[in-house]
């Protein structure tokens, strides 16, 4: 039975980014969640209409800056698709690489963010080393840190960087020999064991997203913690694109890294999996290259769904963690 009505946000410090939550109480437990964005809509599909895709994609990239590479990888994907061009070895090479970078790069964040909410502060440090050492190999390929678009229909604006493939396996190296430390860290420390045993019960493994058959098995508490699940799964698969990663370095790339390409009018739907969830985008280009329309999709989109089932029976003094623990990006919402 709702006993009162609360409200946070737009802005608070327990929240993600601007949106709005209004939660019915029960003592100290939530028992309702109404969650409310569109507090900081960017309108960047439309700005990009009639726009030339070469600069639409720079509008594009400005979704979530953090993501760019991937937001990149798609619109180029669905540009080379409309005008039946299929990329090269190089060029995928690339992508594959600049891909891993990115999803490790989002899932360090992740886990340094919910290093901070959790009160461990030696590990927030921790991976905070390992993601500045990644950025700065990003910024060395792109000349950027955040929004990079590097790449373009047909291939990549230049040629990866002059000792970058030397520090990339240095960088994998150095996390696959810290990783059992860092694993450690969060799955058998003391605080993490008595901060996440009354953190959620997952009865519908559908129903929260991304939750792992590892994570299920592993669990410590005789029930699924959504919070503990989703720290398994992004431990888990940081530890694979690592090692995924390695291998593309010894593979290495062969072949050009832009092949001949012109634009052709049409329209296309294209998707790319990523651990968060799908990319999606659905787009149109006319005869001179120009976006007639533009869609996207992004994993956010359905992570939100996820926000009420997660918050329901949770103490309010839990809200942040369990917030933190859903990886949803404000910016691909209110785009």
């Amino acid at each position: 039975m709702i006993q009162e009505t609360i409200e946070i946000g737009p802005i608070h410090e327990w929240l993600p980014g601007p949106m709005k939550l209004s939660l019915g109480m029960s003592g100290d437990r939530i028992i309702s969640v109404d969650a409310r964005f569109g507090y900081a809509s960017r309108e960047i599909e439309k700005k990009a209409l009639g726009q030339h895709h070469r600069r639409a994609q720079l509008t594009v990239g400005r979704v979530e800056p953090e993501s760019a590479l991937l937001l990149d990888r798609v619109f180029s994907e669905a540009v080379e698709k409309i005008s039946g061009v299929e990329a090269g070895d190089r060029i995928r090479w690339i992508r594959d690489i600049t891909t891993s970078l990115s999803e490790l790069n989002f899932q360090l964040k992740y886990l340094a963010n919910m290093s901070r909410r959790l009160g461990v502060k030696i590990l927030f440090h921790s991976i905070l080393k390992h993601r500045e050492s990644l950025l700065d190999l990003l910024e060395l390929l792109s000349g950027s840190r955040y929004g990079y678009y590097y790449l373009i229909p047909g291939g990549a604006r230049y040629d990866i960087t002059e000792g970058f493939q030397e520090r990339l396996d240095t960088w994998s190296r150095n996390f696959v020999e810290d990783f059992p430390r860092i694993e450690a860290l969060f799955r058998w420390t003391h605080v993490f064991q008595n901060r996440m045993r009354n953190l959620g019960q997952v009865l519908d493994r559908g129903e929260f997203g991304f939750v792992s058959e590892a994570s299920i098995e592993s669990t410590r508490y005789g029930f699924v913690s959504h919070v503990e699940s989703r720290l398994i799964y992004s431990l888990q698969n940081c530890r694979e694109m690592a090692g995924e990663m390695q291998e593309l370095l010894r593979r290495g790339p062969k072949g050009e890294y832009f092949g001949a390409f012109v634009s052709k009018a049409g329209r296309i739907s294209h998707e790319r999996d990523t651990l968060r969830g799908a990319w999606g985008i659905a787009l149109g280009l006319d005869s001179e290259g120009a976006v007639t329309e533009l869609e996207l999709r992004s994993p956010s989109s359905s992570i939100v769904k996820s926000i009420g089932p997660a918050l329901e029976g949770e103490s309010l003094e839990d809200l942040a963690v369990v917030l933190e623990s859903l990886s949803f990006s404000i910016s691909e919402i209110d785009r």
